[in-house]
C-alpha cells in the first residue's frame, strides 16, 4: 500500500529508476514511480507497465469423468469436419497437461450472438453493480468416444450444449447473487481448492476469461474430486444440464432441497454451501469518502468500514485494482487477489492490517488500516530533522515486522522507505505486498521467470541482479538500504548515478555513501551486516533486529 496526497515536486529529479530483470538479464526503462509513488495527479504521458510476477490463473482447474452429452453429437455433424477434427487433437493433447485452463473458443462457422439487455440501474440502491457486461460464448469439445465413460480434458468445464452463450447480467441478478452466503465473486483456484473440502460441499463464482468475457461457475466436491459446472444464465432463465429455473438462487435451492444430480451421468448431489468467509466484505458495510492516492496499480481511497450494531465505524484505507490497458486487466485483477491471500496470512503490529476485500462485483475493493501520517519516506522528508532515536525506533519497528513476515515464509520483494507507513504514537508498519510471495514447503528461494517485471532497481541485491532470484537474505540487503534511507533524509540511494553504472558497482560490492552525521553504529550495521555481498555472510533478519536493539539500550 502507498499513500500520498500530492506529487513532491522537489524530488522529481531523484526519483526511483527501474530495470526489468529476466534471467539475469536486465534492460533499461524509463522509471515510472507511479508504480512506487502515489500521487493525487498522474503526470505521467509515458505507457505505463503492469507486474507480471506472481501471476495465477483465475480458470480453476477441473478433475471429473463425463459423458458427452447426446446434442454435443449432433452439433458435431454440423461442424466442418477438418476443424473438428484439429479439436479433437487438441483434446487429446491436452490431457496431460497441469496448466491453468483454458476457454476453448467458438469455431468459426457457428453463429455469433451478441445479446444486450437493457436494465435501468438504480445506483443509489446498488452503486456496485456492474453497468455493462459482454456475452460469453465457449464451446465443450467432443470426445472421439461419445457415449461411453472417458475423461474429459481436465482443463474444461462441463456445459450442456455444443456453446454457451451467457447473456449481460442485469444489476437486479447480481443484486441478488450478492445476498446468497454462497456466492463469493472471483476467487483463485488455491481459494477454491481449500474452501471445498468435503463431499458435497459447493459455492457459485465467477470465472473471468478476459476484460468482457466471464462465466458464473457452480463449484462443488464430489467424492474425491472438485467439479466446476457453468450455468447458463439468461434474463428469465438459468440452466444447468436438464434443471432449469427463473433464477440463479432458485435454481441453487431447488437443487439442494430436491437432492436433485447436476448432471445425468455423474449424479452429483449438493449438500453443504460453503459460506463467504470472514475476510469477505459486503460492500454495503464500506463508505467510501476520498480519494488520497493513485499509481499504475489503481487507486487509494479513504473510508469508513461499519462494524455492527453499538460499534462505531472504523476508519480504512481502500485500494481499487486498476489499470488503463486492457489488456493488463486480468493480470492486474489476479495479483490483487494474489495480495489479499497473501495479507490474509498476517497478523502482526508492525504490518499493515488487513480487515478484507470485495471482488464479488467491480470495483474490487481491498480494505487496509489508514494511516495517520503517510508513508515513512514523505514523513521524514517533511520533517527533515528527525532526532536519531526516533529513526532507529522506526527502524526496529520495520525489522520486526519483517521478521515476522519471514517467519510466515514471505519475501516482501519491496521493502523500502516508501513502503512503510507511520502510525499514532510513531508506530511504523511494513505495507505493500503487491510483490511479495510466500514460499512453499522445500522452497528456499523465489526464480523471477517474468519477461516483464519492473523492479526498483535501487534497492535490489547483487544476487537479485545477477541471477534475478529472492530470498530472505534479499530482504535484508533491501533493508539495509531502507535504513540508509532512515538516516540520510530518505535521500535516493545512489543518486545522481547512472543505472547501469549502479547494475556494475552493485554487483562488485557497491554501497551508498552515508552522511557524515550518521552514527558510526549504523554504518556499521549497514555496510557490514546488511549490504554483504555474500548472501551467505549476511545476518538474518532476526540477528539484524537484535543489534538495532542492542544500539538502542546503548544510546
Amino acid at each position: 500500500m502507498k499513500k500520498s496526497n500530492s506529487a513532491n515536486k522537489n524530488n522529481t529529479k531523484n526519483e526511483t529508476k527501474y530495470i526489468k530483470i529476466c534471467n539475469g538479464k536486465e534492460t533499461k526503462v524509463k522509471p515510472d514511480t507511479s508504480q512506487y509513488k502515489i500521487s493525487e495527479k498522474n503526470n505521467s504521458k509515458k505507457k505505463k507497465k503492469a507486474h507480471k510476477s506472481k501471476q495465477k490463473s483465475l480458470i480453476s482447474v477441473l478433475t471429473q469423468t463425463v459423458v458427452s452429452p447426446p446434442e454435443l453429437e449432433e452439433k458435431k455433424n454440423s461442424l466442418d469436419k477438418d476443424k473438428d477434427k484439429e479439436l479433437l487433437k487438441e483434446t487429446d493433447n491436452q490431457k496431460n497437461l497441469e496448466e491453468s485452463p483454458t476457454v476453448v473458443g467458438l469455431p468459426d462457422n457457428l453463429p455469433k450472438h451478441d445479446v444486450n439487455i437493457s436494465d435501468e440501474i438504480n445506483r443509489k440502491e446498488c452503486p456496485w453493480v456492474p453497468i455493462k457486461y459482454t456475452s460469453l460464448k465457449s464451446v465443450m469439445v467432443p470426445t472421439k468416444d461419445s457415449g461411453s465413460n472417458k475423461e474429459v480434458n481436465k482443463d474444461q468445464p462441463l456445459v450442456a450444449k455444443s456453446f454457451l452463450h451467457t447473456s449481460e447480467l442485469s444489476s437486479k441478478i447480481f443484486k441478488q447473487l450478492q445476498k446468497e452466503v454462497w456466492f463469493h465473486g472471483i476467487l483463485l483456484k488455491d481459494d477454491i481448492k481449500e474452501l471445498l473440502s468435503t463431499n458435497g460441499s459447493f459455492l457459485v463464482r465467477i470465472d473471468m476469461v478476459n476484460v468482457k468475457d466471464f462465466k458464473i461457475m457452480l463449484s462443488c466436491k464430489w467424492e474425491t474430486k472438485r467439479i466446476h459446472f457453468v450455468l447458463e444464465v439468461k434474463e428469465k432463465e438459468v440452466t444447468l444440464f436438464e434443471n432449469k429455473s427463473h433464477s440463479i438462487s432458485a435454481l441453487i435451492k431447488k437443487l439442494l432441497t430436491n437432492k436433485l444430480p447436476l448432471h445425468p451421468e455423474l449424479k452429483v448431489i449438493l449438500q453443504n454451501p460453503v459460506p463467504r468467509q470472514s475476510w469477505e466484505i459486503d460492500k454495503n458495510d464500506i463508505i467510501i469518502t476520498k480519494k488520497i492516492g493513485q499509481g499504475t496499480f489503481g487507486e487509494i481511497w479513504k473510508g469508513s468500514l461499519k462494524q455492527g450494531e453499538g460499534k462505531s465505524d472504523i476508519s480504512i484505507a481502500i485500494k481499487i485494482p486498476k489499470t488503463k490497458n486492457i489488456d493488463k486487466y486480468i493480470a492486474v485483477v489476479t495479483e490483487a487477489l494474489s495480495e489479499v491471500r497473501l495479507m490474509r496470512v498476517f497478523n502482526h503490529e508492525n504490518v499493515v492490517k488487513f480487515y478484507g476485500a470485495s471482488f464479488v462485483s467491480e470495483p474490487f475493493l481491498i480494505i487496509m488500516e489508514l494511516s495517520n501520517f503517510g508513508c515513512l519516506r514523505k514523513y521524514v522528508r517533511r520533517k527533515k530533522k528527525i532526532d536519531n532515536k526516533d529513526l532507529l525506533n522506526f527502524a526496529i519497528d520495520a525489522s520486526m515486522g519483517l521478521v515476522y513476515i519471514h517467519s510466515k515464509f514471505g519475501i516482501h520483494r519491496d521493502i523500502a522507505a516508501r513502503n512503510c507507513l507511520v502510525f499514532a504514537k510513531k508506530k511504523v508498519k511494513i505495507s505493500d505486498f503487491g510483490q511479495a510471495v510466500i514460499l512453499k514447503e522445500g522452497e528456499k528461494e523465489f526464480k523471477l521467470d517474468s519477461k516483464d517485471s519492473l523492479l526498483p532497481l535501487r534497492w535490489l541485491s547483487p544476487e537479485t541482479l545477477k541471477y534475478s532470484i529472492f530470498t530472505f537474505k534479499t530482504d535484508v540487503y533491501s533493508f539495509g538500504i531502507l535504513l540508509w534511507e532512515l538516516f540520510n533524509n530518505c535521500k535516493e540511494p545512489f543518486e545522481n548515478m547512472k543505472m547501469s553504472d549502479i547494475i556494475v558497482g552493485v554487483r562488485r560490492g557497491l554501497k551508498p555513501k552515508s552522511s557524515p552525521t550518521v552514527p558510526p553504529e549504523i554504518i556499521d550495521v549497514i555496510e557490514h551486516k546488511c549490504l554483504i555481498s555474500d548472501p551467505a555472510k549476511r545476518p538474518t533478519m532476526l540477528e539484524i533486529e537484535k543489534i538495532l536493539k542492542g544500539i538502542k539500550e546503548k544510546w
